[in-house]
């Protein structure tokens, strides 16, 4: 999924805003921000540097996608999501997921009550803005479900802000659960105005993990293991305190505001406390997810045939990681 900061970021250089100078990188998906807390934490407080590891964190942006970068070796470790992972090896690039993060989609949809929306079966004449480029698939899956074809909705591509949904372009707007739905709130527009449209679990395309290469765990099985245990760390440590982290993120990037950073970080903290993550298995991939995800994927004619799915993703380093960092203070 991709993540926006705030557009007076948009023309600033991706390189002032990396940390550390290695070997090693970690690919981010966006600008600096509360999205990516945990690696920043780690990075911030030592912790891949007290694992053996001396890491780069590099940002990305609409032309720099870490599947990508990871898959060329321009970056060892990148942020993502399974559905990349699968298209990436349905076309020869032999990504492999080592932690998942987030138990549920990045992506709420939401309409004004005043539309008339009150569930997805409800689209039909309506209209609907969509991140292109895959993340698009989820929603496409959803009005499947429903019966409804594509053709009976007004699909929009819409652009890295809300300043079109708030205009009423268009009915119902993507929005990431820790950026475009928290400016919203901001707006002055509360949940009780608001018709979320959420996606049934085997239509949801769970979001955040941290992948690399099978290069990558064949020859260097020890820092993979070293790079998982330092995120998984970085990450407790930031939802055990938001606005901690928050001040430490503020610090690389000064164009965000700790407050609206500290408000992101929960809302990760959110999507990360459903499912395995309440049984103090955080940070573990699901055979389920990827099997949803690929389904999505072939039925929307993104890859051609299935893959092995066994090999997209391994939980052996997360295995051996302590115990100590499979846990997240999670509100009941």
């Amino acid at each position: 999924m991709k993540t926006r900061t705030k557009t007076l970021l948009a023309g600033l250089s991706l390189s002032m805003f990396a940390l550390g100078a290695s070997a090693d990188s970690l690919r981010l998906e966006w600008f600096m921000q509360g999205q990516f807390a945990g690696p920043i934490v780690a990075h911030d407080k030592g912790y891949y540097k007290e694992a053996g590891i001396d890491m780069t964190l590099r940002p990305a942006g609409p032309d720099i996608k870490p599947a990508v970068m990871v898959a060329t070796g321009a970056d060892t470790f990148g942020l993502g999501h399974p559905n990349q992972v699968i298209s990436a090896r349905s076309n020869g690039a032999p990504l492999v997921m080592i932690s998942q993060y987030g138990q549920k989609s990045a992506s709420t949809y939401i309409a004004r009550k005043e539309t008339g929306i009150k569930s997805i079966e409800d689209m039909p004449g309506h209209s609907v803005g969509l991140w292109f480029g895959g993340d698009e698939q989820e929603f496409m899956a959803m009005l499947n479900r429903a019966g409804i074809k594509q053709s009976d909705v007004k699909i929009i591509s819409q652009g890295y802000d809300i300043v079109s949904w708030m205009n009423k372009d268009y009915d119902v707007m993507q929005a990431a659960r820790y950026n475009e739905l928290l400016q919203v709130y901001r707006q002055g527009i509360s949940k009780d105005d608001l018709v979320f449209l959420e996606p049934e679990p085997q239509d949801t395309i769970v979001s955040n993990g941290l992948f690399t290469t099978e290069k990558q765990i064949k020859e260097r099985p020890e820092a993979v293991k070293a790079v998982v245990e330092a995120t998984l760390r970085g990450w407790q440590d930031a939802i055990a305190n938001p606005q901690e982290a928050a001040k430490i993120i503020v610090k690389y990037n000064t164009e965000l505001d700790i407050d609206e950073q500290t408000e992101q970080i929960q809302a990760m903290g959110e999507m990360f406390c459903a499912g395995p993550t309440l049984d103090d298995e955080f940070g573990k991939s699901r055979l389920e997810n990827y099997e949803v995800a690929q389904r999505i994927l072939i039925d929307s004619e993104l890859i051609d045939q299935e893959i092995d799915l066994p090999q997209a993703f391994t939980n052996d380093f997360w295995e051996e990681a302590s115990a100590d960092y499979k846990s997240i203070a999670c509100k009941n």
